[in-house]
């Protein structure tokens, strides 16, 4: 599994965590009011982690991020090609993200 499918997993196994601390918590007989406070904020507060961590890793500079990396160590990095439009986008990128001021596109006919 990569480091991408790892976090993608983790990400759809908060909420799920989340609601079950939201739903059975734990009981007053076992934890004192600090505990119970936390524990019934913890479930929505991981669900809301989840989405703002999902909202980020899928932002357009992370997903070319992730693509530009390697697939094995050893093989080279794919070269990225992206429109002039994202110029900025692909200077913030590492070297194999290039545009097509920079790279000739040669159209498939």
């Amino acid at each position: 599994m990569t480091n991408d499918q790892i976090m993608s997993m983790l990400r759809q196994f908060m909420p799920i965590i989340g609601t079950m601390l939201t739903v059975f918590g734990l009981s007053s007989a076992t934890a004192n009011a600090f505990v119970n406070l936390v524990m019934s904020g913890a479930g929505p507060a991981l669900t809301l982690a989840s989405l703002v961590w999902s909202f980020i890793a899928n932002t357009r500079a992370s997903i070319m991020a992730s693509a530009a990396q390697p697939v094995a160590p050893g093989v080279p990095a794919p070269l990225i090609v992206l429109p002039v439009q994202e110029a900025e986008l692909a200077q913030s990128l590492p070297t194999n993200v290039q545009t097509t001021e920079t790279q000739k596109v040669v159209p498939v006919k």
